[in-house]
């Protein structure tokens, strides 16, 4: 079984965004016994040294792991905000190897105002260059996330373009079920009547597959029973054709009256089932 890790920005619905949501998030992934949790930026009260090696000890002595930490974007931001966005990456570089992290997620950026998908392309492009010459020197993966609230990339095509067009052997790449143009639960474009995927959405994990080294799997629970939103036996199916053996990493963003505490022990027992069944 691939191992498995939770998103920790999953318990805000409990804890809002902070501190806290990091260690609700060791203390299931420990009661659960799967490999760790992810974080975000600004889960963390400060980037202090000292501040990041005491929260390191207290998640490790729990025996679980710290996957990748997040950088958050904002979307509706014009381009000309990427200039902070790489000074905030490389300040988080700096900073995750005293929580003993390895890697860090970054996304594109909205296509706004007057900006054209390729313009915003072509600059989200420069951004990851920069961030991947910098991670480089400094040993740390950066994985390019797909991601669709208006932005880019946000479909199969250009996430593959944008990973052979930026050169740097610390890119890597997060495959995200929830982010692609077609999902119901991602902003951006028009959603199904129903709440149902649109088939572009499967086209693009098919194209992705294949490049993806890690997979955030997206879980809304908005109706009772299993996973509605988004067909996983279908994806998962894609990803087993793909090979894929990589981490997962469990998102849960409500669109139902599930709690955190609910919904990621569900969808942590649904994806064993599905993965730990055939072909």
């Amino acid at each position: 079984m691939n191992p498995i890790y939770l998103q920790a920005l999953s318990f805000q619905d409990r804890f809002g965004p902070g501190e806290d949501c990091i260690h609700a998030a060791a203390d299931m992934a420990a009661e659960l016994d799967i490999a760790g949790i992810d974080i975000e930026d600004r889960l963390l009260k400060s980037f202090e040294p000292g501040y990041l090696q005491e929260l390191a000890h207290q998640i490790e002595g729990r025996g679980v792991n710290f996957g990748y930490c997040g950088l958050i974007v904002d979307f509706k931001a014009p381009v000309s905000s990427i200039e902070d966005e790489i000074d905030r990456a490389k300040k988080l570089i700096d900073a995750v190897p005293h929580l003993g992290i390895e890697s860090i997620r970054v996304p594109g950026n909205g296509v706004v105002g007057d900006q054209t998908v390729e313009s915003t392309f072509s600059a989200v492009r420069d951004k990851f260059q920069q961030i991947c010459d910098y991670a480089d020197r400094a040993g740390i993966k950066v994985f390019l996330h797909n991601h669709n609230h208006g932005s880019t990339p946000s479909t199969g095509a250009q996430v593959t373009r944008m990973l052979d067009e930026i050169d740097s052997s610390a890119l890597s790449y997060v495959l995200d079920t929830g982010q692609f143009q077609g999902s119901p639960g991602a902003g951006g474009h028009p959603r199904s009547a129903d709440n149902s995927a649109n088939p572009e959405l499967y086209d693009s994990i098919e194209i992705c597959a294949p490049r993806a080294e890690m997979v955030r799997t997206k879980f809304y629970f908005a109706e009772p029973g299993d996973e509605r939103w988004l067909d996983y036996p279908h994806i998962v199916r894609i990803l087993k054709t793909a090979a894929f053996t990589g981490p997962i990493s469990i998102v849960y963003e409500p669109r139902g009256n599930m709690s955190s505490t609910e919904a990621l022990p569900a969808a942590v027992r649904y994806l064993t089932d599905l993965f730990g069944t055939g072909p």
